[in-house]
């Protein structure tokens, strides 16, 4: 996977990159979006998990845009979202809510209130926060292997704020892009996960592990999330969830799942064959559920 000389944002993309002849970037207050849009009709709003891109729905966009406006979006500090004005260094939104407003702003921006709204992982946890705060008003979300098993009260109060500093630090970031270069960590990440992926859905993710804005975002994603303030107030939704969950996920097990959909009135669990990168592995499966169980 080859790269251009960066002359302009698009630049940035390397040529192989799925679906980037429909990526656009759009400059909403401190962040710089990467986006991908196709198709038209009710709009379908795809939000990728922690480490992701926008390729992560690549095997499923083109069955969308026959019947949706699908709009894919790289979250901040991801793929090719950075800070509008890098040499400012000014900081990117990864907190949850702050990520949310952001990505509410981006919507209104590109006047993409969505009637159905998908995330992966760590996407549904942003989605669901998008509809507490009213942002959005879906029809139904889909949650597939969403990341909403939350570790415990005393882990967010004491020690994630200590590791937050840790692994943060753009030392970290540049070591593990450096490492994810020259070892076969990603691979065995990825296989950590229970899916199955083709070679040139490996060779995407490899990409974007060596490039440390990636690494630093997904980092600080992960470190400063309270998930469980977010499935406190969860139980007020009422917007109808499907959560999708591969029964092989090893990142989010089946088992923990069924405990976190208990506590949503409105929630269905659908199990099916395939790892926690179903998006990837199981598109057939996702695109089934677009609308509701």
């Amino acid at each position: 996977m080859t790269r251009n000389s960066a002359s302009s944002p698009l630049d940035r993309l390397p040529d192989a990159w799925p679906d980037r002849a429909y990526s656009s970037f759009h400059t909403v207050g401190a962040v710089r979006w990467h986006v991908q849009q196709q198709g038209d009709g009710p709009t379908v709003l795809l939000l990728h998990g922690t480490g992701g891109s926008t390729h992560s729905w690549a095997a499923c966009t083109a069955s969308l845009a026959r019947r949706y406006r699908v709009v894919a979006i790289d979250l901040p500090g991801h793929g090719f979202t950075q800070a509008a004005d890098r040499a400012a260094g000014a900081p990117l939104p990864f907190g949850l809510a702050e990520m949310a407003t952001a990505v509410a702003a981006l919507l209104r921006h590109l006047d993409a209130l969505p009637r159905f709204a998908v995330g992966h992982s760590a996407g549904m946890p942003v989605l669901m926060q998008l509809a507490l705060q009213r942002d959005i008003a879906p029809q139904h979300l889909l949650g597939v292997c969403p990341a909403l098993v939350a570790p415990p009260a005393w882990y967010v109060q004491l020690v994630a704020p200590v590791l937050a500093a840790v692994v943060e630090s753009d030392a970290v970031a540049a070591g593990g892009a450096w490492v994810a270069q020259r070892t076969p960590l990603v691979r065995l990440m990825l296989e950590s996960a229970g899916s199955s992926l083709t070679a040139p859905q490996f060779a995407c993710y490899e990409w974007l592990c060596r490039q440390p804005d990636h690494v630093h975002a997904a980092l600080s994603m992960m470190s400063r999330w309270d998930l469980p303030a977010l499935m406190r107030d969860a139980a007020a939704l009422r917007t109808p969830l499907t959560l999708l969950a591969g029964r092989g996920d090893r990142w989010v097990p089946l088992p923990a799942l069924r405990r976190a959909a208990a506590r949503l009135p409105t929630a269905t669990l659908v199990d099916v064959p395939g790892g926690h990168l179903l998006p990837e592995e199981r598109p057939d499966e996702v695109l089934a559920r677009i609308e509701g169980p």
